[in-house]
């Protein structure tokens, strides 16, 4: 299948063969930054002393949902991951057992636009370098904002094209050139990468995206850029 042809809506059976692979391939190809960036989103957890309860959507191998509770582990009451690919999953499975976190951490298979949850039943829901590979992001929002409580927050971590254009041309050709390419050796996978490339430099982001939240009807929808801006943090408020 070309990247042309490589469907959102089935983007899950492509991470279900790098599963294996992903979490070192993305250290690697991220220089570690990824685990600076996820941490920095535990800083936006909703101020709540404890019994906070988390949903990770588009939870992969568990890695946001892990650090969080790394993080806090008084403040976080349960954590839940969805995710659509099952490969992911399973790998995500096997680290939280062998971190004895399966007490506190369960993983779903679970799909970010028809999620099967109550209304306001969540007080915190993050997704990282997950929202672009969503089919219809709107309903995701809406989803998302439907499922938290009053006050609650979504915490959204995605890739974004940096605005100083010396900056800007140096991430392009790495993510055109170095991360297909490397990704690919590594992972087995080229074609795979190649389309991630491709959905980060196709993705609103900035302003243009923090308005999506706001029409899904997040309040105090912020932008908070890291390492350059080439990944934004977003920051809806219910």
């Amino acid at each position: 299948m070309s990247i042309q042809d490589q469907s959102k809506s089935t983007s899950y059976e492509m991470f279900n063969r790098i599963a294996k692979t992903y979490d070192p391939v993305n250290r690697m190809l991220s220089f570690g930054l990824d685990i600076r960036w996820r941490k920095k989103v535990g800083k936006l957890l909703p101020h709540k002393e404890q019994g906070l309860d988390l949903l990770d959507l588009a939870t992969g191998t568990a890695d946001q949902a892990l650090f969080l509770c790394d993080q806090h582990p008084k403040t976080i009451n349960k954590a839940l991951g969805m995710d659509l690919s099952e490969g992911m999953l399973s790998v995500g499975r096997e680290k939280i057992k062998a971190r004895d976190m399966d007490h506190k951490i369960t993983l779903k298979t679970g799909d970010a636009c028809n999620l099967p949850l109550e209304d306001e039943s969540f007080d915190a829901i993050t997704i990282s370098f997950g929202i672009r590979n969503v089919p219809d992001v709107p309903k995701a929002l809406r989803e998302m904002h439907r499922v938290l409580r009053p006050g609650g927050k979504a915490m959204i971590l995605e890739f974004s094209i940096p605005k100083n254009p010396i900056v800007r041309f140096g991430h392009l050709f790495y993510l055109r050139h170095v991360l297909p390419t490397v990704g690919g050796l590594v992972s087995g996978d080229k074609a795979a990468y190649r389309y991630l490339n491709t959905s980060i430099e196709a993705f609103p982001y900035g302003q243009d995206f923090a308005n999506l939240m706001t029409d899904a009807g997040f309040t105090q929808a912020n932008v908070h850029p890291v390492t350059l801006g080439i990944a934004n943090i977003y920051e809806g408020v219910k």
